[in-house]
């Protein structure tokens, strides 16, 4: 699978809706990056499961198995359901947003039958360790076929929602543009994160998560940049400004904060970054 540019981030909207998906059907709900990475799981892990990886060391067959079926889902261009090693059945869908892959959605475990599974009875042959295994998978949501079929089509409509509505914001120059000239314009206001996401039609949680996954960066820390540029902008405008008016002038309210943000980011006091302005300014005009 090739690396693509767009990355996914599930809006409250859209998580909120997953986890009635998940509560509903009783199913566990798991995002997958492009890669394989397991990025978003919801409800804990299923007792069946858990005995199969942690007890019986069948972890490793399950990364294997859904690393081959995250790459079958591009080949049937949409959900598959299929039985896995240890006799469970999932859903899988790969998720694209105009046109692009940005990620994978799992539904899973749960029995399409009573049948306790031949699979299970081979992986644990102790008698003990295998009733344990049975009351675990009689616990497990029961999709008979048509059931099943309704379940498979209600999970397909769920990816087209995402992926149409585009409820699932994507990493790229789109977001940043509009949090940097929303930023560039109310830089000289009180700019509040949960005013700047509802004039963006995002949510708080959206913004957060986009800053620190892509720029490793807060909303404050990259308010606080932009406002020590400005700053900067300011005075090589204005060489003889005072600190007091650098500081109002780039949005900065406290003089004494906006000399500790400054000289935290640059290494120097404000006074000296504009006296070492003035100093060059007269060099230059010798």
């Amino acid at each position: 699978m090739t690396k693509t540019s767009l990355e996914i981030i599930f809006s409250d909207k859209v998580q909120s809706l997953l986890d009635d998906f998940a509560a509903l059907l009783d199913v566990r709900v798991t995002f997958f990056s492009i890669d394989g990475r397991r990025l978003l799981t919801g409800k804990d892990i299923c007792k069946y499961c858990s005995i199969i990886q942690c007890e019986l060391g069948g972890l490793s067959r399950c990364e294997e198995m859904d690393w081959h079926k995250l790459q079958e889902t591009i080949n049937a261009n949409g959900p598959i359901s299929y039985r896995c090693h240890a006799g469970l059945h999932e859903a899988l869908s790969p998720i694209f947003v105009h046109k692009q892959l940005v990620g994978y959605l799992m539904i899973g475990q749960f029995r399409t039958d009573d049948e306790f599974p031949a699979e299970a009875c081979e992986l644990a042959p102790d008698p003990k360790l295998r009733r344990r295994l049975k009351s675990a998978f009689d616990e497990l949501p029961l999709f008979p076929p048509k059931k099943l079929a309704g379940v498979l089509g209600f999970f397909k409509i769920l990816i087209d929602y995402i992926a149409v509505r585009e409820l699932a914001m994507l990493r790229g120059d789109v977001l940043r543009s509009e949090i940097d000239r929303y930023l560039d314009r109310h830089l000289a206001e009180n700019i509040m994160l949960p005013d700047m996401a509802r004039r963006l039609g995002r949510s708080v949680s959206t913004i957060s998560q986009f800053l620190r996954r892509n720029y490793h960066t807060g909303f404050k820390e990259l308010l606080n940049e932009k406002r020590i540029a400005r700053a900067e902008s300011f005075w090589k405008a204005h060489p003889e400004a005072t600190v007091a008016e650098a500081a109002t002038a780039a949005g900065f309210s406290d003089q004494f904060y906006f000399s500790r943000v400054f000289r935290k980011r640059r290494g120097i006091s404000p006074g000296k970054f504009r006296d070492q302005l003035k100093n060059n300014h007269s060099t230059e005009g010798r």
